[in-house]
């Protein structure tokens, strides 16, 4: 009968622990708008040695595929020397949030499905980025346990050991496999690729994980009083 599938099926979801992660840039931080502010703050203010004859600027739109694309910089040495050395807890530990209520979604999200596992994942994050980015979270008041640095050279193995990925990143959704789940997460720097699964808020989460138990539940009710029904007809 359909309702013992639908028992079956939920029960094999509640025990099955499934790892999600989510990105801190883009999906919990706007790294690039607090980026973008120091470079114009550094670069373009009219500051700069007398004898430097580089000409820095900024190149629209910003896309947060490569920053060196829009932001010049004389080269890779410096753009990392600016970013992970100079002005680490200026952009990583003091960028705003995604949007106002960020924090607020991701705990009722991780509170509410208590079954699964969440990881935030910094990519990418050199020198004192580390700190500075632990320090933005517990500013915010991260109540999550588990946070993963590593590098876009391992995003393959990353996907080896979760699930689902939320995210703002189109290289980590484009090397998702087709067995698991990516959510793209939209913002002002990711417009030039689209998905087919998109939010703009943690609460727009449709996925079977998300409050598995309430919807399995509801489900099997459903399930039931439909075939009670065909029985006594």
């Amino acid at each position: 009968m359909v309702w013992v599938y639908c028992l079956l099926i939920s029960l094999y979801m509640l025990y099955y622990r499934m790892e999600i992660f989510i990105s801190i840039d883009g999906v919990l931080r706007n790294t690039i708008q607090k980026f973008d502010y120091h470079y114009n703050d550094a670069y373009l203010s009219g500051d700069l040695p007398e004898d430097n004859t580089f000409e820095y600027g900024v190149t629209e739109p910003i896309q947060n595929d490569n920053l060196l694309n829009s932001y010049k910089f004389q080269s890779k040495e410096e753009f990392e020397f600016f970013l992970f050395v100079e002005y680490p807890i200026e952009i990583f530990g003091h960028a705003g949030l995604s949007y106002s209520t960020t924090f607020t979604d991701l705990h009722k999200i991780i509170y509410e499905n208590q079954e699964h596992n969440f990881t935030l994942i910094g990519l990418d994050e050199l020198g004192k980025a580390k700190p500075a980015t632990l320090f933005f979270l517990s500013k915010n008041g991260f109540l999550g346990n588990n946070i993963t640095f590593s590098k876009s050279d391992d995003i393959n193995k990353l996907w080896d050991k979760c699930d689902a990925w939320i995210t703002d990143n189109k290289q980590i959704i484009d090397l998702c496999p087709d067995e698991k789940t990516a959510i793209k997460f939209n913002t002002t720097y990711n417009q030039y690729f689209t998905y087919k699964k998109e939010i703009s808020k943690l609460t727009e989460i449709q996925e079977s994980w998300s409050n598995y138990s309430e919807k399995t539940t509801t489900l099997i009710s459903m399930e039931s009083q439909k075939n009670v029904e065909q029985d006594t007809q």
